[in-house]
C-alpha cells in the first residue's frame, strides 16, 4: 500500500518549472498551489503562513480564501496552455507570492505589479500584454469557480497600434546579412518570412514535425494552444534542406545548442535569445527602424494578403481567432508588390495553385 502522507502542507517541486509548490491537506482542505518562489527557505515560510490561515478558517468556520497561486495551478491544469503564457504567469507569480488571495488583487495591486514587472518607459500595450491580460485571465478563471468577484481593472489609454512591416527587398537584405557569426540565423529568418510563424512557435519546431517532401510543418507550441499546419514555400524548403542536422530542434543558436524553452526560465521570454542576432542583421542590412522578430509575422501577413487577397485564408493560415485581427494587413502593401513577394518565396506557381484550390473548396 502507498505510504499515507501526514496531515499538513509540504513544499514540493514541479516538473517544468523552477517554482516550488505547496501540497497537502489541512483539516480536510486539499491544497496544491504555487509557493510563489524558487527559494526553499521562503517557500517554507509560505507553507507555514498558509497552514496557519487554513487552520484559522477551520476553527472559526470561515471559508478559506483561495490564493492567486492556487488559481494559477487550476488555470494551467484546466487545459493546455502555450509556453509563452506560462512564462508570463511565472513572472507574475514571483511578484505576487504565495499568500495573496484572488480577492485582494485590486487596481492598486495591479498598478504595483506593472511597475515591478515592466520598464519605467513601458507603453500601455506592453503592460496590458505582459501583466494585466494574464492576471485578468487567472482571476476570471477564479471568478467562474466562485473564488472571487470578476476583476475590474482600468482600461489603459494608448495610441492606435502602428503595424510596421518589411518589404521583400528589406527582408532579403536581412537574410543576406546573416553570414559569418550570424550564419545560424539564415534558416530562421527565411522560415519566419516564409511562414509567418511566431518566434516561440518557430524555436519550438522539431524535425519530427517537418515534412520537406510535402512542404509542410506542424507548429505545436502555438499561442492559442492548438496545433497549426503551415505550408512551406519553395524557398523555405530549400533553406531547411541545407540544415546539416536532422534531429531534435530545427533551429539552433550560434553554439549549435537548442534555444531554451519558456518553462526553463521564469524571466526570459521564449525567443528573446534570438533578438540580439535579429538586431545585428537589421543593422547590417541598413534598416534603421525599430523592428522586432514579430515584425516578420506582420510582413508575412501583409505579403500574404497582397498575393491572395483573401482575408479568411489569411486568418486560417496565420492562426488568428477572428477576421478583425487581420483586417489591418489589408491595405499595408502597395499595389504591384505581389510579384516581388512571389519571387521572395520562390513559389509563384504554388501561390496560384493554392489560391485556386481554396476557391474550388469554397
Amino acid at each position: 500500500m502507498p505510504k499515507r502522507q501526514p496531515p499538513g502542507l509540504r513544499v514540493v517541486a514541479r516538473p517544468g518549472t523552477a517554482l516550488l509548490y505547496l501540497r497537502g491537506t489541512v483539516r480536510g482542505q486539499r491544497v496544491y498551489e504555487s509557493a510563489g518562489t524558487d527559494d526553499r527557505a521562503l517557500a517554507e515560510e509560505a507553507r507555514a503562513a498558509r497552514e496557519a490561515e487554513l487552520y484559522r478558517a477551520a476553527v472559526y468556520k470561515t471559508p478559506p480564501r483561495v490564493t492567486f497561486s492556487a488559481a494559477v495551478v487550476s488555470y494551467t491544469e484546466s487545459e493546455r496552455r502555450p509556453a509563452s503564457t506560462l512564462a508570463f504567469l511565472n513572472r507574475i507569480l514571483l511578484h505576487f507570492g504565495a499568500v495573496i488571495a484572488c480577492q485582494d488583487i485590486d487596481q492598486a495591486a495591479m498598478d504595483r505589479a506593472c511597475r515591478a514587472l515592466c520598464r519605467p518607459d513601458a507603453k500601455p500595450a506592453t503592460k496590458l500584454r505582459n501583466v494585466i491580460t494574464p492576471t485578468r485571465a487567472i482571476l476570471m478563471h477564479a471568478a467562474r469557480r466562485g473564488w472571487c468577484a470578476p476583476p475590474v481593472f482600468e482600461k489603459s489609454r494608448s495610441s492606435p497600434p502602428r503595424t510596421d512591416w518589411l518589404t521583400p527587398s528589406e527582408a532579403e537584405a536581412m537574410i543576406g546579412a546573416a553570414t559569418g557569426r550570424r550564419g545560424h540565423l539564415r534558416p530562421l529568418l527565411v522560415f519566419l518570412f516564409c511562414t509567418g510563424a511566431r518566434m516561440g512557435e518557430t524555436l519550438a519546431l522539431r524535425w519530427d514535425d517537418v515534412d520537406l517532401q510535402n512542404a509542410r510543418a506542424v507548429l505545436r507550441d502555438t499561442k492559442n494552444g492548438a496545433d497549426r499546419i503551415v505550408d512551406l514555400p519553395a524557398r523555405a524548403v530549400a533553406e531547411l534542406a541545407s540544415v546539416a542536422h536532422r534531429d531534435g530542434a530545427v533551429f539552433r543558436n550560434r553554439a549549435a545548442r537548442c534555444y531554451r524553452a519558456t518553462a526553463a526560465s521564469a524571466t526570459v521570454p521564449y525567443g528573446g535569445q534570438a533578438s540580439r542576432g535579429w538586431a545585428g542583421c537589421l543593422k547590417a542590412a541598413g534598416i534603421g527602424r525599430h523592428l522586432t522578430p514579430h515584425h516578420a509575422r506582420h510582413s508575412w501577413a501583409s505579403w500574404h494578403y497582397a498575393v491572395h487577397n483573401d482575408m479568411l485564408l489569411l486568418k486560417r493560415d496565420g492562426g488568428w481567432f477572428s477576421a478583425s485581427q487581420v483586417e489591418r494587413y489589408a491595405k499595408l502593401v502597395p499595389a504591384g508588390m505581389a510579384e516581388d513577394v512571389r519571387r521572395f518565396w520562390g513559389s509563384g506557381a504554388v501561390c496560384e495553385q493554392k489560391a485556386g484550390l481554396e476557391r474550388k473548396i469554397a
